[in-house]
């Protein structure tokens, strides 16, 4: 995707609409855009989870657009619409894990990186559509997961 140094929020919002398929995205009253829970979906992590799920990603070849928020150190991965009737809990790992990872709920709002956003930056910019599907990067962060030390 490239950027243009002048481009607007609005701008910027109607090429993630038209070029990757974000179906609903929408710049807010604080000119942020966000896209609503639904017809795409997320699952964000701390970083140290975050990085071994992008490694795992990398490796299979299986481009997942990643949002970086640099203030909580946060990654977030972008997927396909989870299955219907879905009805896994918001924290999708078991409470023995140190590191959580959160699923969007439909309807959530997911914050997308616009021009001058300095909170949110593309680990992995978005191509198409080109997402994994949700229940494939549920079991990479399972397994991920399993790596890291437990929480007790």
């Amino acid at each position: 995707m490239a950027i243009a140094l002048t481009e607007t929020p609005a701008a910027r919002c109607a090429r993630y609409a038209k070029e990757n398929h974000f179906i609903g995205v929408e710049v807010n009253q604080h000119d942020q855009i966000v896209l609503r829970a639904g017809h795409v979906d997320a699952i964000q992590m701390p970083r140290p989870l975050g990085d071994r799920v992008r490694t795992e990603l990398l490796r299979l070849h299986e481009p997942t657009p990643t949002i970086e928020n640099i203030d909580t150190g946060f990654l977030t991965f972008l997927t396909q619409r989870a299955p219907t009737g879905d009805s896994r809990a918001v924290h999708i790992l078991p409470t023995l894990f140190k590191y959580q990872a959160i699923r969007t709920v439909h309807g959530s709002l997911i914050t997308l990186p616009g021009p001058s956003d300095t909170r949110r930056i593309w680990m992995e910019e978005p191509i198409d559509e080109n997402r994994p599907n949700f229940d494939t990067l549920a079991t990479i962060v399972l397994e991920a997961a399993r790596a890291l030390p437990t929480a007790c």
